[in-house]
């Protein structure tokens, strides 16, 4: 697509990656069919950043389904939290942990 690809994105610049050029850019919903979640789903959103794909996962997973939303910069946890508020979301989980290792993910294969 001729894009660069990004470097980390500060929290300062969380507006970016809520543009609404991002749906036709980037097709998140075809993404998000492809991963075929369902009611009852627990999903880890490593580098949740903003909560961009966050808040749609949520939705599809559902009230009894859970969204683990990682990020290691506190801000942008803080703002998926204020955002959580604002929608009246409670299925997404926030976590600041280490970049270096997953093993904290509280999740099991069946």
């Amino acid at each position: 697509m001729g894009r660069e690809i990004a470097q980390v994105m500060g929290h300062l610049a969380a507006d970016w990656l809520e543009r609404p050029e991002r749906e036709k850019e980037e097709q998140p919903n075809r993404l998000l069919g492809a991963l075929k979640l369902k009611d009852g789903d627990v999903v880890a959103d490593i580098g949740a950043g903003s909560g961009y794909f966050t808040f749609r996962i949520a939705k599809r997973v559902g009230t009894k389904g859970k969204v683990l939303a990682v990020d290691i910069q506190p801000e942008m946890l803080d703002i998926i939290k204020k955002r959580m508020k604002e929608r009246k979301v409670g299925n997404i989980e926030r976590s600041r942990e280490p970049e270096t290792d997953p093993s904290y993910l509280p999740i099991r294969s069946t």
